[in-house]
């Protein structure tokens, strides 16, 4: 049984020397000297155990058989082609598969317009949507997601955060609530209610029941919800009180709640998040994302008093 060890600089000399059927030529074009051309050609036909050419001082033709192994050739040389052409593909983030975490209510409006261009500019990439819900606040990015859309503050590690949007942050209140109709709240208005928190443990849990106003005081947290509807449901149904997000109120507002603003607590954040060992194709969604938003605020910021544009001027909705 031949041992078949063959290389593609051999298979390039035979199939340039089959089209040109002149060796000084065919040299010529794949930058050799003849003699090393020469001797090429005699490897491969050693290492098939077959001649590809009949030659001598004043002619080279085909064999039979280099006749049939030259088409072999040019398919082989295509699919190295092809083969490296998909590698680097691959490299360059442009084809393969790319795994992407979504923190649940995180960027609502933000995440379709992102995955539209990205998929508009990588149509060979092969985007797969995971979403988490408050148990993972980190949306996977540590459990093998090659990126991540989420808000701040994860405690993962080497994580690398671009932020994307920032939001005014909301008390969402039971409509029969004693501060319901306020235009908009104190944090210290709220410290006393009980809360409904998520339940992970961890700086984000902290932030989200306002931890850094407390003053070492523990919040009284009455229920867990892992979901932006089962927290509202809480809510709704007078177990507690939360702290969320802006485009919560905008986009899943529903009967017995009610969301005025905070207005001495910090806007909460939307990022993306690349692990330490980022893809080349995560790090195209990242810049896609980045590019998304920066469009987002500049449309937020020129739009007209609109339904939307109102609502973020004065976001306390019933």
């Amino acid at each position: 049984m031949h041992n078949f060890g063959f290389d593609l600089r051999q298979l390039r000399a035979f199939v340039t020397v089959a089209s040109e059927l002149n060796f000084l030529r065919a040299a010529h074009l794949l930058h050799v000297s003849q003699p090393t051309l020469s001797q090429t050609i005699r490897q491969l036909e050693g290492t098939l155990g077959v001649s590809l050419f009949n030659r001598n001082t004043r002619s080279v033709a085909l064999t039979e058989a280099g006749e049939e192994l030259v088409k072999d050739a040019k398919k082989i040389l295509d699919y190295a082609q092809k083969f490296i052409e998909n590698a680097d593909d691959h490299v360059r983030g442009i084809r393969g598969v790319l795994n992407v975490g979504f923190l649940t209510g995180t960027g609502v409006d933000l995440m379709p317009e992102v995955l539209r261009a990205f998929g508009e500019k990588y149509p060979e990439v092969r985007v797969l949507v995971k979403e988490f819900d408050f148990s993972k606040p980190e949306a996977g990015i540590n459990e093998g997601m090659d990126v991540a859309i989420l808000r701040p503050p994860v405690s993962t590690e080497g994580v690398e955060l671009e932020i994307l949007l920032e939001e005014t942050c909301v008390a969402c209140l039971p409509q029969a609530h004693r501060l319901a109709k306020a235009a908009n709240l104190s944090i210290y208005d709220l410290l006393d209610e009980p809360i409904v928190a998520a339940p992970s443990q961890g700086i984000w849990r902290n932030y989200w029941i306002a931890d850094d106003y407390r003053g070492g005081r523990g919040a009284k947290v009455v229920h867990e919800a892992a979901t932006v509807e089962s927290e509202l449901q809480a809510v709704a149904s007078g177990r507690g009180i939360s702290i969320t997000a802006l485009s919560t109120a905008l986009f899943y507002s529903r009967p017995g709640v009610v969301f005025p603003p905070i207005r001495d607590m910090p806007p909460c954040r939307i990022a993306v998040a690349l692990p330490q060992t980022a893809t080349k194709a995560a790090r195209n969604f990242a810049d896609i994302a980045v590019n998304v938003a920066e469009a987002h605020r500049a449309r937020e910021a020129v739009s007209p008093a609109g339904h939307r544009a109102s609502q973020r001027a004065n976001p306390s909705i019933q």
